[in-house]
């Protein structure tokens, strides 16, 4: 698919038609590229695996073709890499851990 090719589904999707063949002469059945509203909102799920209404490869795909919204993926995936990082390199304090665990525990007896 040449660069005109793929710049021309991204346009088109954004400009409102559906994903599954939008009368662009597609077959019906084959995945097109979402817009990036959709994928930024969906930018969590999509770096945590838990990707519902999506394919994985359907916001991987705008990912990688969206100039506009590759920032944004990075940067994301920056700052939960540092989350973690930062959570592996500093224990939390025995009394807010055991805090924390005595509110889920009360948490859920309320809600069961």
């Amino acid at each position: 698919m040449t660069f005109f090719d793929r710049l021309r589904r991204l346009l088109g999707s954004s400009q409102g038609s559906t994903r599954q063949g939008g009368g662009n002469g597609k077959p019906s059945g084959e995945a097109q590229p979402i817009a990036c509203m959709e994928a930024m909102a969906k930018v969590q799920e999509y770096l945590d695996g838990e990707l519902n209404d999506v394919s994985h490869e359907e916001v991987a795909q705008h990912f990688s073709m969206c100039k506009r919204c590759y920032p944004h993926l990075k940067l994301e995936e920056s700052f939960k890499e540092l989350l973690h990082r930062s959570a592996e390199e500093e224990a939390c304090p025995e009394h807010v851990r055991n805090q924390v665990l005595e509110l889920l525990a009360q948490e859920s007896g309320q809600g069961g």
